[in-house]
């Protein structure tokens, strides 16, 4: 017995040594300069801090947090798949007998989008509403995610939408929402031809959806010409490069009015994200449509790595969301987005007991790293000045703003190396003139956005030390 202890042991620790010799944790030093040039202004800040969703309607804390953020446009996409009711948003529950009278306010109940509306307006968001259904990923039946069948009469009740939550109709409000996004994810199922027996978002081919969308965004824009229709939030993009050049040669042979262009993507790095982006931009120009905005408007952590449901790899995903790392990626992808032809990120997603929320653990409501990232993001306002990095191996992301005199540096530090423990020593300096009095607040595996004491040094630099997976702010 004591034999084949021995024996297990050593097979062990061999096996171990084999383990490190494959895996070595990287602890080299690395050193990184940034210099600010606060008179080298390169545009706005953009509102890379938008969300899906928005704060529980019966929570006080979550709506606090909500304002406290600044998050300047929550979209309404699966909102029915949470807290907000069972009504909520889509086409289908708003006006669920597609029989009636459109103009008839009898035919529409807003009641429980009235109060999810409400919410999100209360806590200081904009919605940016999506015109259209909820995902079905049930398979034992679909209901709503077939092509309507008149498609003058959908764009008809979308209209009556419109017309309630911006022109008081049907006992409505005067909210000025311009955000108007026409369906969601059409392409789904297209390339793999589910869409004929298990469609999850469009039960119809792309060629139906080309022609839906053109009737449904004619009709909006000559009806609202000051509002911003688009869509239609693709989310196929680099695996088959077919159905945006479709869409877009589509809608310019029927010249379709488009304010804005929307696809998601999830990923493990920011890079993937800025590939896709100038992708479609470029596509965006070939077609006649470079003057459109461009908005990610589902984005989150995601390893593709077998995603099956209750699949180890998705259990890992999750756990990273809401973790230190989950966090510094938000951070990084948001400031790499920052520079990417790019108008608007909107993150997937706010609602506390979905899996993909990073900002609180359910059914606490405590707050989670990511909640500090977006936090750090509120900090930027004004312009974007220019913020050069010189070393760190493409680890380090910054980001600096300036208004009315003041200047504010974020820095972020993201490797999706889990192996990645090295320190890395930023030294932050200021271009024309030495540094002053400087605020900095960490978050990282030892801090919750705490303030911590930096004092420049002779030279007028400042030197912020980050390990992996950490965000920075500094007041300069």
């Amino acid at each position: 017995m004591k034999r084949l202890f021995l024996g297990v042991a050593a097979l062990l620790a061999g096996a171990w040594q084999i383990a490190a010799q494959e895996i070595q944790p990287d602890i080299t030093p690395v050193s990184v300069r940034v210099t600010i040039d606060t008179s080298a202004v390169e545009g706005p800040i953009k509102p890379m801090n938008a969300v899906n969703n928005g704060p529980l309607a019966d929570s006080k804390q979550q709506k606090a947090d909500f304002k406290i953020l600044n998050i300047p446009y929550s979209r309404t996409h699966d909102a029915s798949e949470g807290y907000y009711g069972q009504r909520v948003v889509d086409v289908s529950d708003i006006f669920p007998d597609f029989c009636k009278d459109p103009d008839k306010a009898s035919s529409y109940d807003f009641r429980e989008t009235d109060v999810y509306i409400k919410a999100l307006v209360d806590a200081g968001s904009e919605p940016f509403y999506r015109l259209g259904q909820t995902i079905e990923n049930q398979t034992a039946a679909k209901y709503n995610i077939y092509p309507p069948k008149d498609y003058k009469k959908w764009a008809k009740i979308c209209e009556h939408i419109i017309m309630h939550y911006n022109e008081g109709w049907a006992d409505g409000f005067h909210y000025g929402i311009r955000y108007w996004e026409i369906w969601n994810e059409a392409d789904l199922d297209q390339s793999s031809g589910r869409w004929k027996t298990e469609p999850r978002t469009w039960g119809g081919s792309i060629e139906e959806f080309h022609k839906f969308y053109a009737v449904a965004a004619k009709h909006l824009k000559e009806r609202f010409p000051g509002l911003k229709i688009g869509g239609p939030s693709y989310c196929r993009i680099q695996g088959t490069k077919t159905y945006f050049p479709q869409f877009f040669e589509y809608m310019r042979d029927n010249k379709v009015p488009i304010d804005f262009i929307s696809w998601h993507k999830y990923g493990s790095e920011p890079s993937v994200y800025l590939l896709e982006a100038s992708m479609i931009r470029e596509w965006m120009r070939e077609y006649g449509y470079s003057d459109a905005e461009l908005i990610l408007n589902e984005w989150n952590y995601r390893r593709f790595k077998g995603n099956a449901p209750g699949s180890p790899n998705e259990y890992y995903n999750e756990d990273v969301r809401y973790s230190l790392k989950g966090a510094a990626f938000a951070a990084a992808t948001m400031s790499a987005m920052q520079d990417a032809p790019v108008d608007m990120l909107m993150y997937y997603d706010y609602r506390p007991l979905s899996g993909w929320c990073g900002f609180y653990r359910y059914p606490t409501l405590e707050r989670l790293p990511t909640y500090y990232a977006f936090y750090a993001w509120s900090k930027l306002s004004g312009s974007e000045c220019s913020c050069k990095i010189e070393g760190g191996a493409g680890d380090i992301y910054a980001v600096a703003s300036v208004k009315d005199g003041k200047t504010v540096l974020m820095l972020t530090r993201y490797d999706g190396d889990n192996n990645a423990c090295n320190l890395a020593s930023v030294r932050v300096s200021l271009s024309g003139s030495p540094l002053g009095r400087v605020f900095c607040h960490l978050t990282d595996k030892e801090h919750v956005y705490t303030e911590i004491p930096l004092f420049p040094e002779e030279d007028g630099t400042v030197l912020v030390e980050l390990y992996n997976n950490s965000i920075a702010v500094l007041e300069l």
